[in-house]
């Protein structure tokens, strides 16, 4: 799909180091409730809360989201937060966001985060502007406590699906199967570049 194209769109950033079927599935389901026309899946650059090399190198990463999103006709994938790294400069939400209202004017926007990253965003810089830019959606666990009615009313409800990037490339040093949270096409990918190996 063409970005420009579509006039409700959710944000969804991530390192995506792999990614895993939640990052597709759980997506679909927001896309879903809330109408939208596609998910842009925004890879992260240098993210500024996490030490300068701690990902995969960024076309692994991006060569793995295109696998694992091959057959989604609603995903489109945006590597502007990858080009910016590659030019040196620090990831953040606010710049992604003010972007994206440049190249897609007139496009409703809204920020696809979990709830992890909602306890956070109190820290992240500029959250009243990325509010302004993209009302965020939080997917929580049905257990998850939130702070407040209004981050209550952001809450979109999908099933839980118990898995993380940690947990998996864990599994993958030690050379346990992760087949029920890795695409096959993806798997391969990681298989035929030994990532995750040491």
């Amino acid at each position: 799909m063409d970005p420009s194209a579509a006039k409700r769109l959710i944000v969804f950033g991530g390192s995506f180091d792999p990614p895993h079927k939640a990052h597709v599935a759980l997506p679909r389901l927001v896309r879903q409730q809330l109408k939208a026309d596609a998910v842009l899946y925004v890879p992260v650059g240098v993210p500024p809360h996490k030490p300068r090399g701690a990902l995969t190198q960024a076309h692994h990463r991006l060569a793995m989201l295109k696998l694992a999103l091959a057959d989604e006709d609603w995903a489109i994938i945006e590597p502007l937060e990858l080009e910016r790294a590659a030019r040196g400069e620090p990831t953040y939400t606010v710049d992604t966001l003010e972007t994206l209202h440049r190249l897609l004017p007139g496009a409703e926007l809204r920020l696809l985060i979990g709830a992890d990253q909602m306890r956070d965003f109190h820290t992240w810089k500029d959250g009243d502007r990325i509010i302004e830019l993209a009302e965020p959606v939080v997917l929580a666990r049905g257990d998850e406590q939130l702070p407040d009615e209004i981050w209550r009313s952001r809450l979109v409800s999908t099933p839980m699906m118990d898995v993380s990037g940690t947990e998996i490339r864990q599994r993958l040093r030690e050379g346990l199967a992760v087949d029920e949270w890795v695409s096959p096409r993806v798997l391969q990918y990681i298989r035929n570049h030994r990532l995750y190996t040491a």
